[in-house]
């Protein structure tokens, strides 16, 4: 996603979170004095709601997490990024395995997770064949593999 995108639902989300916020504010002034009943539309909030969520459709990635399991640079690194990825198979067969290259790196990173929290509990179970292992931020979590 590029800056503008960016922008453009951050801006977003924010017109929405302050007329949400301003309805609710109203709504609880208004319950001090009595019982009431709030029905609530605006084509705009609505148009704004619907932007987002096509926006969210449309992403094939989310910001998720993984565990990294190697990363190396050098002459065997290549070698030894895929040694290492063929034994976290043999270890870890149901487990999704990557192998990238990002100059000067060879990573090897496993899984797919929304949150550090649920990397968490596999990570404790890979430390103890992959001692070096460890959580990190990615961009290009598939949100497929959430289904």
């Amino acid at each position: 996603m590029t800056k503008p995108q960016t922008y453009l639902h951050e801006s977003i989300r924010m017109r929405l979170a302050m007329t949400l916020l301003a309805l609710i504010f109203c709504t609880l002034a208004q319950a001090q004095r009595g019982a009431v009943d709030v029905e609530f539309s605006s084509t705009r909030l609505d148009s704004l709601i619907s932007i987002n969520q096509r926006s969210n459709y449309n992403q094939t990635t989310i910001d998720g997490y993984r565990i990294q399991i190697y990363s190396g640079s050098g002459v065997s690194a290549k070698k030894e990024a895929h040694e290492i990825r063929d034994r976290f198979i043999e270890l870890f067969p149901r487990e999704k395995v990557l192998v990238r290259y990002d100059a000067p790196f060879w990573r090897v990173k496993v899984g797919d997770y929304r949150s550090r929290s649920e990397a968490m509990a596999l990570l404790e179970t890979v430390k103890r064949r992959f001692p070096g292992a460890y959580t990190v931020k990615d961009k290009e979590v598939h949100k497929n593999a959430f289904k």
